[in-house]
């Protein structure tokens, strides 16, 4: 029988035989459900502070399924045209036997150019815990032949944290509004065996939408948004474009995101939906894949779930003050 430091020895040489792995970020499906996590330059809201809640589960008939937990408050402060917030993420694999935490602060300053052209740019920093827990792993040796799991793997794992850094800048001008951010600016090393290290490289977004709106020449009639997006994100090899069309109106959102891979091995369809007002929002989306081979069925599909609450601020803003347009969920 196989011996468990054989197996250890085996996954690690196939993921870094190079000598340097490169790590990936999770990802979100409502991005802009998920704002800071997108952008730095989305931090603060002149209308109300907030809170954000996400919850991700991918793969969720299988025994270890991929979840992603979020968590983030923001606030505006008008006399200084700042935001400032905070964003933790939490990404959990194969019933823990890896974690990944991320915890930031955000801040943001905002540059009225013109009536109509708004531009703010965001810096991020912050810290990433990443570890490794054996304990739940089970190896050959330790089933009898009875098929029982017996015994320990008999070691615990690592635990090992790197600082991490942000920027961005997003604008918006009349109908228009979009972005681009940098993640992982020095680009840190996540873990290390011996000499091998497993790098988390930069990560560059550009997001870029418009608002439509269906009934603008209807003058009694509610607002009726159709908001076409395109995102692109490259990090080290993996490059990614999403394209999405949302259609909503003052309560709700439904809409339809279309995931390619540029190598064109995967394409993920995402369908979401939710409601919203000034004091919270709440948002579902689906995902389901095709690859190579065809449709892969519910082992790969993803569920997501967010929550938002908004709280007015204390102080009345007299003045008009404007905010980056996005999708609300």
């Amino acid at each position: 029988m196989v011996r468990r430091n054989q197996i250890v020895f085996v996954i690690i040489a196939f993921l870094i035989n190079t000598g340097i792995a490169n790590a990936q970020d999770p990802g979100f499906s409502q991005v802009y459900s998920n704002q800071l996590y997108l952008n730095p330059a989305y931090v603060g809201n002149p209308f109300y502070m907030r809170s954000r809640l996400v919850y991700r589960n991918q793969w969720l008939t299988t025994r270890s399924p991929y979840t992603t937990y979020g968590v983030s408050f923001d606030r505006y402060f008008i006399n200084a045209n700042s935001g400032l917030g905070i964003n933790i993420v939490n990404d959990r694999q194969g019933q823990g036997a890896l974690n990944r935490l991320a915890a930031d602060i955000i801040y943001s300053y905002a540059f009225q150019v013109t009536y109509d052209l708004l531009i703010r740019g965001g810096i991020q920093a912050g810290g990433i815990l990443k570890s490794q827990n054996a304990s739940v792993l089970v190896f050959p040796d330790m089933v009898d032949p009875n098929g029982e799991v017996v015994g320990s793997p008999g070691f615990a794992g690592t635990t090992r944290f790197v600082p991490d850094f942000a920027t961005g800048v997003a604008a918006e001008w009349d109908i228009f509004y979009g972005g681009i951010s940098v993640h992982h600016l020095a680009e840190p090393v996540e873990s290390k065996f011996g000499r091998q290290r497993v790098v988390l490289p930069r990560k560059y977004s550009a997001h870029f939408g418009c608002d439509i709106n269906l009934y603008k020449r209807y003058l009694f009639r509610k607002n009726l948004y159709l908001s076409p997006n395109i995102i692109y994100l490259q990090q080290q090899d993996f490059r990614q474009i999403n394209l999405g069309l949302y259609l909503s109106n003052h309560f709700f959102t439904v809409g339809l995101w279309v995931r390619e891979n540029l190598s064109l091995a995967s394409h993920t369809f995402v369908f979401l939906a939710g409601y919203h007002n000034d004091e919270y929002s709440v948002g579902y989306s689906y995902d389901f894949s095709i690859i190579r081979g065809g449709f892969r069925g519910l082992n790969t599909s993803t569920h997501e779930v967010t929550f938002g609450k908004n709280f007015k601020y204390k102080t009345i803003v007299r003045k008009k003050i404007r905010y980056i347009k996005s999708p609300k969920i």
